[in-house]
């Protein structure tokens, strides 16, 4: 039985999630995607009474980032991104801010580390394999938790369809490349998306009659 626990944070007038992880016997925490609700990302940090040391981007739009920079200043934590997404985190345009919807300021964030290429990374006991999986943006990726059974998707697919692929750095060609390979994978991996529901990938690859 895994002892991750994995808690949405939904952000935001695009209800973007956030997702804090953390294993129960360690002191530290992970954020994925920490979008426009500073209170509410705080109120969950505190309330899992960890450490945040790590921010992991699947992509570099403003409702997954927004708060990246106060993160990083108020606990110190790490960012991280794909290098092909990284100047997105200090322009309001191509990271599609707007001040109509955000309740955060724009902050341009500066990424500590950036992600290898189709690598793996191990983050608060945490082992991810990083999936480049371009289309939705340049430098999209998925998070692959295979240990944990979990895939923190981004915007590239969703429970029922996936990202779009007019903003900067979009691409229809890509996405396609990247959902054909998130569905050759474990069917039985659950989908952490980037808006909506989490859902089984058996479930998600009969949407698309996979």
């Amino acid at each position: 039985m895994s002892d991750l626990v994995i808690t949405p944070i939904v952000c935001g007038a695009y209800q973007a999630n956030a997702y804090l992880l953390y294993r129960s016997g360690r002191p530290d925490a992970l954020l994925i995607d920490p979008g426009d609700d500073y209170p509410a990302l705080a109120r969950a940090i505190a309330g899992s009474g960890k450490r945040l040391t790590d921010i992991l981007l699947t992509h570099g739009h403003f409702d997954h980032f927004l708060c990246a920079a106060r993160l990083r200043q108020e606990f110190g934590a790490r960012i991280h991104i794909h290098e092909s997404d990284a100047y997105l985190l200090a322009s309001r345009e191509d990271s599609a801010w707007s001040a109509q919807v955000c309740t955060e300021p724009f902050t341009p964030a500066r990424p500590d580390e950036t992600y290898p290429e189709n690598g793996e990374i191990d983050v608060c006991g945490v082992h991810f394999k990083v999936l480049h999986t371009p289309g939705h943006t340049q430098g999209g990726v998925c998070l692959l938790d295979e240990a944990d059974g979990a895939l923190f998707s981004g915007d590239t697919v969703f429970a029922q369809g996936y990202g779009r692929y007019d903003l900067a750095g979009g691409s229809l060609h890509q996405l396609l490349g990247s959902l054909r390979l998130i569905l050759s994978l474990d069917r039985s991996l659950r989908v952490y998306p980037g808006h909506g529901e989490s859902a089984a990938l058996a479930q998600i690859a009969r949407y698309f009659g996979k």
